[in-house]
């Protein structure tokens, strides 16, 4: 990154694969973390896939005359993002030197979690 830029990402993302944990569910995996203090890891929830929003469930109400505005988007229609959205856990992207210690708290909370799995089971 060039000198005098200052980074602004939105998040980091994580892909969580319950089969790794004995299928261990992503809300239990988040409940655990959070209860280890790391209350910044978040599950998406405004972020979710697009056909999951309103406006793609009921488009006849903002676009009443269009000619597709009866077409509803189910759950299933867009496996790949509904599978991304329900295995993501993300964190804010801490960047400057003195968040160093908060990420390696965070780090060793995933770890305990992840080393502890079978106790949430």
């Amino acid at each position: 990154m060039p000198e005098g830029v200052v980074p602004s990402w939105y998040g980091l993302t994580l892909t969580y694969r319950p089969q790794e944990l004995g299928g261990l569910s992503v809300e239990r995996f988040h409940q655990a973390l959070v209860a280890e203090g790391a209350v910044e890891f978040d599950r998406p929830g405004s972020t979710c896939p697009m056909n999951q929003l309103p406006l793609y469930q009921s488009p006849a109400m903002l676009f009443p005359g269009h000619p597709h505005a009866h077409r509803r988007y189910r759950a299933g229609d867009f496996p790949v993002a509904e599978h991304t959205h329900a295995h993501t856990i993300k964190l804010p992207v801490w960047h400057r030197e003195q968040d160093r210690p908060l990420a390696e708290q965070y780090i060793r909370a995933a770890i305990k979690v992840s080393d502890h799995h079978k106790e949430l089971l």
